[in-house]
């Protein structure tokens, strides 16, 4: 048998070996603090009250930031007690997918709020635009079609639309 042959078999056996031995273990503990630029909590287990250091609040793709005290569930990988990762959490202050670069996600309601007052105004306008006969130039007022649009849109106001982000989630 080569050295390489031999080499293959025993990684294969190792891996088998670790593989039946170590389980996955989930702990539910208590957030005790957060460290957002680390992307890391310290945590207390609730049945043991047994600390929990720099466990991971994700792995890049989506972090999640507890609230401190707020009730989690965190993974041991590979059954090493010093490497935990935040799975749940019953509170969160934010949610984070791939940095965060693209802002907050939009508030569908808040948006369509926004949109239905924008398209009264352009509604208003389009019925006065098509209901009010223009006088051509020099033969008639040239404030008629200015009164009749601000009669139109008297009370309405333009979508403010610097509501509609959920910076709660990002992505």
């Amino acid at each position: 048998m080569g050295l390489e042959t031999a080499a293959d078999e025993f990684m294969m056996l190792f891996k088998r070996h670790l593989s039946s031995n170590s389980q996955a273990q989930i702990r539910w503990v208590t957030c005790k603090s957060v460290d957002w630029d680390a992307k890391t909590m310290e945590a207390e287990g609730m049945s043991d009250e047994l600390a929990y250091y720099d466990v991971a609040l994700g792995f890049g793709s989506c972090n999640t930031k507890p609230v401190v005290e707020t009730d989690c569930i965190i993974g041991i990988l590979e059954g090493q007690e010093s490497v935990a990762w935040l799975i749940y959490a019953s509170e969160t202050e934010l949610v984070e997918f791939n940095g965060g670069e693209n802002g907050g996600l939009t508030n569908t309601p808040e948006l369509k709020t926004q949109l239905d007052k924008t398209n009264a105004v352009l509604q208003a306008i389009i019925t006065v635009l098509s209901g009010t006969p223009i006088p051509e130039p020099g033969s008639g007022s040239p404030s008629a079609l200015q009164t009749a649009l601000k009669a139109a849109i008297t009370g309405k106001q333009l979508g403010d639309f610097g509501q509609i982000e959920d910076s709660k989630i990002t992505h």
